[in-house]
């Protein structure tokens, strides 16, 4: 599990990567839990957290080069 403050020290360009990475997992999973092959269908939601604290982060980084 990612933790905000290990995310706040990495560039824009690693979360990009991370997220990109995070939402082809949480692609996956799906297809896997609707065709029943796998007993982990909690990791769904873990990673769509962990998609939000990216995101999160992003956003904060975004305001603050706003602010004059």
């Amino acid at each position: 599990m990612l933790k905000a403050k290990d995310l706040i020290n990495e560039s824009d360009e690693e979360l990009s990567l991370k997220l990109d990475t995070l939402q082809k997992e949480i692609y996956a999973l799906r297809g896997q839990k609707l065709d029943a092959k796998t007993q982990k269908i909690h990791l769904v939601s873990e990673k769509k957290k962990e998609v939000a604290r990216i995101l999160t982060i992003k956003r904060e980084r975004e305001l603050l080069k706003r602010e004059p």
